[in-house]
């Protein structure tokens, strides 16, 4: 991030950090936005059956992962989950994180309202930042609440042109409830706390985090642990009081078992704002012994409930983009995944370099090499799960897509997609793609899960 940045590289910097779907450019109003298309679903939609169950059924015995790898996957998602309670640097380069804030908040950005954002506000924001101390705290915390990190300590979005929702460059990810999380800074006004996960760092409001001493954290580290399944469960905070939406993929430490039911140590905020652990009760069915066995039924239990699901920025509105989908889809299992699509398909070495194939011979060498629902087609922007291929032959993949780029008589616009969808690697061609826009043209790499535990046949770094 040394080099000089304009507001449209500070725009696509941050998309690639945050694992956009897509990269737009940022423009300005008088250069104009593509215009979308009409409302209407692309025929890959409507062909392909929508749902997980049939393609895990017809991978089978495909899905298996042998005992060795099975245990050297979980070893990872153990020391990387629980990484900000054990790491002993920082997983962000405070200079980096500081300098990045200041070109952020001195750049030009349209608010909510479609206007340009006043430079008066943003050096407000900027200030309360604190940044002459950061980071100035180095704590083991925890959420107490499902929450958002936020480039900025503020609500308000900041968009690289007017009509860019919902490209909000202020929207990290989201923070599950309980979730290990590292206090590295606080704002001037104190609402705002700059905090790390493990995979990323951002700004997180303090009301919906506690601190975690080192006997709350060793206690938490050797419980068992249960893992959501059935997403936006209703978690109490075992006081009687506030439920919370607990995502799949949401971990909690189990304490016993019953017929019909699970308790389970929610984290809330005690005295001082100090973790303490109570008891709550979650039906049987909501939850499962942390990690699931990777096969079959599974997979389509987790994979039918993502499959649909409205495209959210960020996790915006508490839903998924392309790689927190993919994140989420592959946490119960104990596979570890990081949190944004480059991020994604780098976090597996052995990988193949598809940027010299042509489109043929990359549909023959995903075929060849790809396994389902264990391996990832990348293109810049973008993460895909393939899961099989159609009656055909084609590679499918299952990915949360924003839109595509088409164009017709009128010209270039986007038709969006929106929404978790199953299809090939050319989605919405009958309504015709701009020439080299389709995932197939511009996927760059392929790369099996697995090869983390060894060396995949065929594959290069």
């Amino acid at each position: 991030m040394a080099r000089r940045l304009t507001t449209a590289t500070i725009l696509c910097s941050v998309l690639a950090l945050l694992g956009a779907c897509v990269c737009p450019t940022a423009k300005g109003p008088a250069a104009g936005r593509p215009p979308a298309v009409r409302d209407a679903e692309i025929a890959d939609v409507l062909r392909l059956p929508q749902e997980i169950t049939p393609y895990a059924d017809a991978a089978g015995e495909r899905l298996a992962i042998g005992d060795s790898c099975r245990a050297t996957l979980l070893g990872e998602f153990r020391v990387r989950f629980f990484a900000p309670w054990t790491r002993t640097v920082p997983f962000c380069d405070p200079v980096e994180e500081k300098n990045l804030m200041t070109k952020v908040a001195r750049a030009n950005w349209y608010g909510e309202n479609r206007r340009i954002v006043a430079r008066k506000l943003l050096q407000e924001i900027l200030d309360n930042c604190a940044l002459e101390t950061f980071p100035a705290r180095n704590e083991a915390a925890i959420a107490v609440a499902p929450s958002h990190l936020r480039g900025l300590p503020t609500r308000l979005p900041l968009f690289g042109a007017p009509d860019d929702y919902p490209f909000d460059m202020l929207q990290y990810p989201n923070v599950k409830l309980n979730e290990p999380l590292r206090i590295l800074h606080a704002s001037r006004d104190g609402i705002w706390l700059y905090v790390e996960t493990s995979y990323t760092c951002g700004w997180m409001e303090a009301r919906d985090l506690a601190l975690a001493d080192p006997g709350f954290v060793t206690a938490r580290m050797k419980l068992p642990h249960l893992v959501i399944v059935r997403d936006y469960t209703a978690v109490n905070d075992g006081k009687g009081g506030t439920s919370y939406g607990a995502k799949i993929g949401t971990i909690l430490p189990l304490v016993a078992a019953g017929e019909g039911w699970w308790e389970v140590e929610v984290a809330a905020a005690g005295e001082g704002r100090k973790a303490v652990g109570n008891v709550a009760r979650i039906p049987r069915a909501v939850a499962a012994l942390h990690p699931l066995a990777f096969n079959r039924e599974n997979v389509a239990l987790i994979g039918n409930q993502l499959t649909g699901q409205p495209y959210g920025w960020g996790e915006m509105y508490g839903l998924r983009d392309c790689s927190a989908m993919l994140r989420d889809f592959f946490m119960p299992f104990g596979i570890w995944m990081p949190r944004t699509a480059v991020d994604q398909i780098a976090s597996i070495r052995q990988r193949l370099d598809l940027s010299g194939f042509t489109p043929r011979e990359k549909e023959e060498a995903i075929g060849r090499q790809g396994l389902p629902f264990l391996s990832l087609f990348f293109k810049p922007g973008h993460i895909m799960l393939y899961i099989g291929t159609d009656p055909e032959g084609r590679p499918l993949v299952f990915h949360n897509a924003w839109s595509i780029r088409v164009k017709d008589a009128a010209g270039a616009g986007l038709h969006h997609i929106g929404r978790a969808v199953i299809t090939t690697l050319e989605p919405g061609k009958e309504l015709g793609l701009v020439e080299g826009g389709s995932l197939l043209e511009q996927g760059t790499a392929l790369a099996t899960i697995t090869g983390r535990c060894a060396a995949a046949p065929g594959a290069v770094k």
